[in-house]
């Protein structure tokens, strides 16, 4: 093997195992399962952070499975009750792991809990100023939040909960279902994006994988429109809902996560592992980049903006498909990227491109080849440009 082929892959690997991007899978591997193999199937289906609920397990049970997930590179973000009711005992104990991403406190505050959660958090804080605190926001669905959560306008809803101190903005937002896409999706993105530069904390974003309900069976088509969109507009780390099925409830029939609740891989194991890949091919251009805009071609979603000035070296930009497309800019390492994402997930986009020749398409594995004056972009898929 050549030198320089060699140092590539070192290189490719140092940024699979430390990716400022990181692959999160919510209700990861659960206590009973939580060892090296299990570990190293999930590693395998490329994740590289476990968002685990242990409940009251004890704090040296914690150490020896941090230790088993250390060897296979995968990191966890712990629910505990040692971690987030008794953080004086738990959280000195364990925050020197290297396997510890960090420590799960609350998901989907209601805005009457904001101030409690407020409390728990300084609480738990005061005893690692480093690894974070997990706080998972609520989404934005409109009127299909029940009327008890009694949900303010969600800019202020965000605006309380970054007063809280948390790190970033991690919220779920599950836009698929049987009956279509959920028309606040963009919205929320958007609330969100402006949160994030306001406050200057990253933000992280969903996709589904686990249907119930009326969420579908996920396909590489709606996983990719849900991802790239997150990416598209900044989101700092992808998480699934979820990685292990939970248990079913009466209102909640989860079944199919890429490991069922009996611990068989199920077909959606396969698709979210070639999904994983895929995304890691990209996450070296988007890791450390800033976006500089995002606005829509097409069909323009309520609380968006359409594109009114094509991007630098782009002379035409013209879609054609039902549902249109996101137009992202990002700049790093002093070049300007376009990113295009086809919204419907269900049928291909057609991309009329003139361009100068300064711009380059960007393939999946990064490599650069002159810009073309036609595309078709699959169902829920991107294209990558940069521009100079």
């Amino acid at each position: 093997m050549k030198k320089n082929t060699l140092s590539i892959i070192l290189l490719l690997f140092t940024i699979y195992l430390h990716a400022e991007i990181p692959i999160v899978a919510y209700y990861g591997i659960p206590l009973e399962e939580s060892n090296v193999n299990r570990f190293k199937e999930f590693r395998e289906a490329g994740f590289d952070i476990s968002i685990c609920f242990y409940d009251d397990t004890p704090v040296d049970t914690l150490l020896r499975i941090l230790d088993d997930a250390q060897k296979s590179n995968v990191r966890l973000l712990i629910s505990s009750g040692w971690v987030s009711v008794q953080p004086n005992v738990g959280i000195p104990r364990l925050k020197n792991h290297p396997a510890l991403y960090g420590y799960f406190l609350q998901d989907e505050p209601w805005p009457k809990d904001i101030a409690q959660t407020t409390r728990r958090y300084r609480a738990m804080a005061r005893y690692d100023t480093r690894k974070p605190t997990y706080v998972n926001l609520l989404p934005d669905y409109g009127d299909e939040l029940p009327d008890e959560i009694k949900m303010p306008a969600y800019s202020l809803y965000l605006q309380a909960t970054s007063a809280i101190g948390l790190p970033f903005i991690s919220f779920d937002f599950y836009p698929i279902r049987e009956s279509g896409i959920r028309p606040t999706w963009y919205a929320c993105l958007e609330n969100v994006r402006k949160e994030s530069l306001r406050t200057g904390k990253p933000f992280w974003a969903f996709a589904l994988c686990t249907p119930h309900v009326d969420y579908p069976q996920p396909t590489i088509e709606t996983l990719r429109l849900q991802i790239y969109s997150n990416l598209a507009y900044g989101a700092k780390a992808i998480e699934y809902f979820t990685y292990w099925t939970p248990k079913p409830t009466n209102e909640w029939d989860f079944h199919d996560a890429p490991i069922s609740l009996d611990g068989r891989r199920t077909h959606n194991y396969a698709l979210v592992k070639r999904m994983n890949q895929e995304l890691r091919s990209v996450l070296p251009l988007f890791d450390g980049a800033k976006i500089l805009s995002v606005n829509h071609l097409g069909k323009i979603p309520e609380g968006t903006t359409k594109l009114s000035k094509v991007p630098t070296n782009i002379k035409r930009l013209k879609v054609s498909g039902k549902r249109g497309a996101i137009i992202s800019t990002m700049q790093k390492d002093g070049h300007v990227y376009m990113i295009v994402v086809n919204k419907d997930y269900q049928s291909p986009l057609q991309l009329n491109l003139t361009a100068t020749n300064a711009v380059k398409m960007i393939s999946k594995g990064l490599a650069e080849t002159e810009a073309e004056s036609y595309y078709t972009i699959k169902g829920g898929d991107m294209l990558l440009f940069k521009l100079y």
